[in-house]
């Protein structure tokens, strides 16, 4: 299939995500590519609340394709109530004095924001200062909380270089834990206003659990995205920035004040970049004239051929094109070098390559 027919397909997705009432024009071939894709996406059950909040439009969903909305929404809601129990024994355990807050899909299921509608969260995302970063952990491993098998360089790499813990998990539990102290590597390019972060911390009524500011919530699924990822397949991200943009922004003084906290972060180029797709995929309304540079023509042109080409979901039966293969590579080379400073990237890479090395005769002489 030509990369033009899958971006085609993709493209059809984001119009019905902007406008469920282009179901009406659908047919059952485009259903079948449209559900798969969505769900490759981890956005079918976003669709499926988009498309079930107005009868108008449910109506024109073939009864085949509605099993498939339906059992999206029905997964979804037990995806937040798992969650949700997470948080509680979470909230049980963790040192009352200590100010924790909820990042990402918790944030937005406990503040029941319109962009935790039909999402999947995977894992809790919590946020405590670094003076409370080992008191919460030392209470979360008594508490029965384990920590991810890591060797003693991820484990550094972890608690030196990174933004957060290694992972944990309670046995029998399905939702991850991963307790930050911040929202970008401490080695990384971008280093976000740690004080202004923590000094903004919202309350959530009748909830144990903090959240941040609401441009900042904005702000750190753009980092999240353009800063911290790999670009590939993270489609979803971007349609919780739309989402987060349409909640929160209702005014003129609104969009500058979103743009002077991305200045007072250091983030207006991962800010840039997401304007620029939500406006160009998803028709979000970002006013002209915003202050904010763009990048350099040539670093917007390659990124809409690689941006494009890592993100927009593919079916699951075709396999990645080749221009999609070289642009996954560049989308990882580019997050790691937006996470560590040369010498320590190098380094990193030394340390990784050594260890397939060794790893390489070891599973060799285990298959024989």
């Amino acid at each position: 299939m030509s990369d033009q027919r899958l971006a085609a397909d993709a493209f059809q997705l984001l119009q019905l995500l902007r406008d469920p009432g282009r179901v009406r024009d659908l047919r059952l071939g485009d259903w079948d590519k449209l559900v798969r894709l969505a769900r490759r996406a981890r956005l079918l059950g976003v669709l499926a609340q988009r498309i079930q909040s107005r009868a108008e439009d449910l109506a024109a969903v073939p009864d085949c394709v509605r099993g498939h909305l339906d059992s999206a929404i029905v997964y979804s809601a037990h995806r937040v109530h798992l969650l949700r129990l997470e948080l509680a024994a979470l909230s049980r355990v963790l040192p009352a004095d200590v100010r924790v807050a909820v990042l990402k899909g918790g944030a937005y299921i406990i503040q029941d924001l319109a962009t935790a509608r039909g999402r999947l969260p995977n894992d809790v995302d919590l946020l405590v200062s670094r003076d409370d970063l080992r008191r919460s952990e030392a209470a979360l491993l008594a508490a029965g909380w384990e920590a991810q098998a890591v060797d003693d360089y991820a484990d550094r790499y972890y608690r030196e270089w990174s933004h957060e813990l290694p992972p944990m998990r309670f046995p029998g539990h399905p939702m991850e834990v991963d307790l930050h102290h911040t929202i970008s590597p401490v080695t990384g390019r971008l280093q976000p206003d740690r004080a202004l972060l923590f000094a903004d911390l919202q309350e959530v009524a009748g909830e144990r659990f903090l959240v941040l500011h609401p441009l900042d919530q904005i702000l750190h699924a753009v980092i999240h995205l353009f800063q911290d990822s790999e670009l590939v397949d993270n489609l979803r991200d971007l349609v919780d920035i739309d989402s987060l943009l349409r909640t929160y922004l209702r005014s003129a003084e609104d969009w500058l004040a979103l743009t002077r906290r991305a200045g007072r972060h250091g983030v207006e180029r991962p800010l840039w970049y997401a304007l620029h797709y939500c406006r160009k995929w998803l028709a979000t309304p970002v006013p002209d004239g915003l202050a904010l540079r763009p990048p350099p023509i040539a670093m917007v042109q390659l990124m809409d051929w690689l941006y494009p080409c890592c993100t927009l979901p593919r079916l699951a039966d075709q396999p990645p094109t080749i221009a999609r293969g070289i642009a996954e590579r560049l989308g990882r080379a580019r997050y790691q070098w937006l996470r560590m400073p040369p010498g320590l990237l190098l380094r990193h890479l030394g340390h990784k390559s050594v260890r397939a090395l060794r790893w390489r005769p070891a599973a060799q002489h285990r298959a024989e």
